[in-house]
């Protein structure tokens, strides 16, 4: 066995030569790991070949020193805070070179990670850093400064943001250049590609510049420059609302930014998304003592660019072609305000609960109009803020509201009329052309999934609205006052997408595979919030938490199971104080449902055809395949405020349920008596079609429980229908 150790290896065949460097740097630099420089004892060779490489003639060799000398940084402290000093004396200088483009990136990571790497190391920071920071500054503030390439523009404001909170006491002297710099680029007067990619870059380096005031300055350094933003952005967004009068009447005066008006409004569109970065830069910056939030005069700014609408007329005295520029740029103004309130909502969290109710009933006005899903995304993530860091609202009117909204996003995933009809009048084709007639049956869900061959979510922003519109309805299921109706019916259609998902191809939802397996686990994950409760509630959703941690990502197992098997073992509510209903007591028919859930169904579009419920209207009979207990998927949707059946008795008695306690239903497989609809079978990983094994309707219970058998119908006159015990399937109390 061959006992050359690696870093000799790679010094005799690899790096003998400066050409060979030049080949094998990749290979080197995939290997090399802090083991090799673990007492080592060839590193004094190593150090030698370095200084050999970035000392020579070659820029290409002096290009493989700079990286190999930045991979020995990475893998090796010790030896960094050796040879950095020496390495510093050749980088620094490069930088004021003629040199290629790679060789200058090389040079500014290697200084990056020496200087930031060894913070914890004050002899080093004495004799190394302190006389070298301010010439390597003066370097990066060149590049800004003068025509440079874009990607060394980029890395020398990214390397000045992570190094101005590291050395605040030593930029204390550029803070008026890295000012000015900054303030050139957000006022460019003809803003163009080039500049703009660098606005992002540059709001981050000015969130920083509060540092050098020290420890009592950089609070009201901090402030002024918020003060600044939200000014800027004011003037801003005056700018590009020049067409529309104020609560007086008056139209604005503005300074325009160019003699061309349609060019104005552009710039101040442009000025108003810089601004508006530049204040969630400095909401997302560290300080170090607790500073004071503008939340007023933040919450104005926002709230008046998410209150502008789109109008239809051009108002008598003003220019079309202004006008239309103005209306154009609505939704980047809509953009930029839902970017602030996110911002705000994760750097202030509840403390911004007092707006939140306002800014939702906003939002919920924009939404509940025809705008595509491209201008719909930023509105709902925005929701999802509000409601995860803020205190849930207390308007039931309010959390319905974005309740329908949510549920209309989703119910692109349900067929419409027109297909539910095409389904109806193809089955009708079909049955009488069959010997005997049976009696019309449907159960809630079963036509809810059309067979189409087009894609539900043809473009990435239908499927990312979908998404986003998940995980807003479920936030909303966990608020108490959202109303019972409403949350019966969200539970219902989480209920019908997670029982059809199985049974649809992933291309038919969107042509991204993706979305397929992502919707899944949301709707997966809605599923079980609705059955997590008591643990007589969690029994019944058993195989659907185990079916959650038996996922193919790995990832996922990782992050979710712990949480899925915590709620299994340790549920957070009380247990149940009355019987919970059997399965024979839950509301799975149009014909049992409340009128607040008929007005809710009808509203959110999820009616069928007039004729068709005519048909039905009558309808309560399932059929239940009793083969086996674990051929059963469970599920919880919370139970609406209608009347059932108790499973003591044959009395009917009227029920209300709290809505913060949704109550288990355990699903057997159930099929619709509709000839045209195929029987659904459920299972604890997949849901596969299933023949209906016998028809029966619900008698009333005796007091053992066994089904009156004498009541049971059979499909073929000829065939005897075996009785059905139901105490195997029994609820624990």
């Amino acid at each position: 066995m061959d006992s050359t150790h690696p870093l000799k290896a790679l010094l005799n065949f690899h790096l003998a030569s400066d050409a060979s460097a030049v080949i094998h740097l990749p290979y080197v630099l995939e290997i090399l790991t802090a083991d090799h420089f673990l007492s080592s004892p060839h590193l004094t060779k190593w150090s030698s070949r370095l200084n050999s490489l970035l000392h020579s003639k070659d820029a290409g060799a002096r290009w493989a020193g700079l990286c190999l000398a930045h991979k020995t940084s990475v893998c090796s402290k010790s030896a960094m805070i050796e040879l950095a000093q020496s390495w510093l004396g050749v980088a620094i200088p490069i930088l004021s070179k003629k040199e290629p483009l790679p060789t200058l990136t090389a040079s500014i990571n290697l200084c990056r990670i020496v200087f930031n790497n060894t913070t914890d190391t004050p002899e080093f920071q004495r004799q190394v850093c302190t006389p070298n920071v301010p010439k390597f500054t003066a370097a990066l503030i060149a590049f800004l400064e003068k025509d440079s390439d874009l990607r060394l523009k980029r890395l020398a404001l990214k390397t000045l943001t992570r190094l101005v909170p590291l050395y605040p006491n030593i930029y204390r002297a550029s803070h008026a250049t890295l000012s000015s710099i900054v303030s050139r680029i957000f006022t460019q007067s003809s803003p163009n590609h080039h500049s703009q990619q660098l606005v992002g870059l540059t709001s981050r380096l000015y969130s920083v510049l509060h540092h050098t005031g020290g420890k009592v300055g950089a609070a009201n350094i901090w402030r002024k420059s918020v003060d600044e933003s939200i000014g800027s952005a004011w003037i801003a967004f005056i700018g590009v609302r020049t067409s529309f009068p104020d609560e007086n009447g008056r139209f604005p005066e503005v300074q325009m930014l160019h003699e061309e008006p349609t060019i104005s409004v552009t710039l101040s569109m442009e000025r108003l998304c810089t601004s508006i970065q530049v204040i969630c830069s400095l909401l997302q910056s560290p300080t170090q003592r607790a500073v004071q939030v503008p939340v007023g005069s933040l919450m104005k700014l926002s709230s008046k660019m998410i209150l502008v609408t789109v109008q239809d007329e051009v108002p008598s005295g003003v220019d079309p072609t202004v006008w239309a520029m103005e209306m154009a740029v609505v939704p980047r103004i809509w953009k930029a305000a839902c970017d602030l309130i996110k911002c705000l909502c994760t750097s202030m969290g509840h403390h911004l609960t007092s707006y939140s109710a306002r800014l939702l009933a906003y939002i919920a006005f924009h939404l509940e109009q025809n705008i595509p899903s491209l201008h719909r995304i930023p509105f709902l993530e925005t929701i999802h803020a509000l409601l995860t860091h803020c205190h849930p609202s207390h308007s039931q009117i309010l959390s319905s509201r974005l309740a329908r909204i949510a549920l209309s996003g989703i119910m692109v995933i349900l067929p419409s009329q027109t297909d539910v009809q095409n389904s109806i009048s193809q089955t009708d084709r079909m049955t009488r052309n069959k010997k005997g007639k049976k009696r019309a049956k449907n159960y809630e869900g079963d036509e809810l999934f059309r067979s189409s061959g087009d894609a539900f979510c043809l473009t990435m922003d239908d499927a990312t609205a979908l998404l986003i519109a998940c995980d807003v309805l479920q936030a909303l299921l966990q608020n108490a006052e959202l109303s019972p109706a409403l949350h019966s019916m969200a539970s219902r259609v989480i209920l019908a997408i997670f029982l059809g998902l199985p049974q649809m191809m992933p291309t038919t939802l969107s042509p991204h595979p993706q979305v397929y397996h992502t919707l899944s686990c949301k709707i997966r994950n809605a599923a079980i919030q609705l059955g997590s409760g008591t643990t007589s509630a969690m029994s019944q959703t058993l195989n659907l938490v185990l079916n959650a941690t038996l996922s193919t990502d790995l990832a996922q197992v990782v992050n979710e199971s712990l949480r899925t098997v915590d709620i299994l073992v340790h549920p957070r509510l009380p247990p149940v104080l009355r019987p919970l209903p059997k399965v024979d007591s839950l509301t799975l028919f149009r014909s049992e449902e409340s009128v607040e859930e008929v007005e809710e169904r009808q509203r959110l579009g999820l009616e069928a055809p007039s004729a068709h419920l005519n048909s039905i209207s009558t309808a309560k009979d399932v059929v239940m395949d009793d083969t086996s207990q674990t051929s059963r998927a469970s599920i919880t949707p919370a139970v609406p405020s209608t009347t059932i059946v108790s499973p003591q008795s044959s009395t009917a008695v009227p029920t209300q349920p709290p809505t913060d306690v949704p109550l288990p239903i355990a699903m057997p497989s159930i099929v619709s008596q509709d000839p045209g609809i195929a029987p659904l079978s459920f299972a604890p990983s997949s849901i596969t079609p299933a023949k209906p094994a016998s028809t029966f309707t619900y008698p009333p219970q005796t007091t053992n429980g066994a089904m009156n058998t004498a009541s049971l119908e059979t499909l073929d006159g000829d065939e005897d229908m075996p009785s059905i015990n139901l105490e195997s399937d029994s609820d624990t109390d």
